[in-house]
């Protein structure tokens, strides 16, 4: 059976995205909170070649270091594949050939001050890159042990589907975002064959695609950045009234209905929290312990919509 949990986002570690050096500051504030997620049963930390230029891998390591017993404490995952203002009018552009996504693992490692991954993701579908050189990428990492589980991050059923095919070992996890407020995951379900369904596709049917091929969703953004905080709509305000009722209800935290909300659905789902706020990440964890009624998580998801269903 699948234990519930929630994954610890490092984007901000490291002082943040500026480029700053990393502070004794930085570093502690990094410290308290790995020590803080690690007393609310948080094991798994997030992370990203991209993340704070680099930083938050770096202070991380740095952490590792002085406290080496952590390793086999703690599930460690990083991504690669994003050129950060890389194009033509400074986009972002995509790499997952072998030699780039190779040369950015050993990065990490390096940074994470680690001798290995826990998992390893491809942060966002390239195009150009043929899904069986992608295969034959993770085959080497996971053969020579630097890497031991591979997985992708904001992939469509489709590109998962083409990237299985080519690989003969499990991906275990697809990270995209999804929330109360960001649900395309579930949207098109609930209006098929129906006037009033949804214009998006390209994430529909995750879900059941998860279950059938037993692979973890990863929900980046849960909290929607405050979202439910605005009083910019009727939906907003109304949502935030029943989450601050359903919260004294369940004797908790607006910020643990809204992940309690994620963990109701019958599928592996692993909320990721990117905070270094030692108070938030305590309330986040309160949402381990609650089982949101049905009637609770479709009365939050009518409310945020402000719709009826068929």
């Amino acid at each position: 059976m699948y234990k519930k949990k929630i994954i610890l986002g490092c984007m901000n570690f490291g002082g943040g995205w500026n480029t700053n050096p990393i502070s004794k500051e930085d570093e502690k504030t990094a410290t308290e909170a790995i020590e803080t997620a690690l007393e609310c049963g948080i094991y798994t930390f997030d992370h990203a070649d991209i993340y704070a230029g680099g930083k938050a891998e770096t202070v991380f390591g740095r952490i590792l270091k002085s406290k080496p017993e952590l390793r086999e404490k703690i599930k460690i995952q990083t991504k690669a594949g994003i050129l950060l203002r890389a194009g033509i009018n400074e986009s972002n552009i995509y790499n997952s050939s072998r030699k780039y996504i190779e040369n950015q693992v050993l990065k990490s490692l390096e940074n994470l001050e680690t001798e290995y991954l826990d998992t390893f993701l491809i942060h966002r579908p390239d195009v150009l890159t043929d899904v069986r050189e992608i295969a034959e990428t993770f085959d080497f990492l996971r053969e020579k042990g630097l890497v031991r589980e591979f997985g992708v991050s904001n992939m469509s059923v489709y590109q998962m589907k083409s990237l299985y095919d080519a690989y003969d070992f499990p991906l275990v996890t697809n990270q995209i975002q999804f929330s109360l407020h960001h649900s395309l995951m579930i949207d098109a379900g609930f209006f098929v064959n129906n006037t009033a369904n949804t214009e998006i596709y390209c994430i529909s049917g995750m879900l059941e695609y998860s279950r059938a091929e037993d692979f973890e969703i990863q929900a980046w953004s849960p909290l929607a950045k405050g979202f439910y905080a605005k009083s910019e709509s009727e939906n907003q305000i109304n949502t935030s009234k029943l989450l601050t009722k359903l919260a004294l209800e369940y004797q908790t935290n607006v910020s643990a209905i809204l992940l309690a909300w994620i963990f109701k659905l019958p599928a592996k789902l692993a909320p990721i929290i990117g905070t270094t706020n030692n108070e938030r990440i305590k309330q986040c964890s309160e949402a381990l312990k609650i089982n949101l009624s049905h009637d609770d998580w479709y009365n939050l998801y009518l409310t945020a919509k402000g719709l009826k269903l068929p």
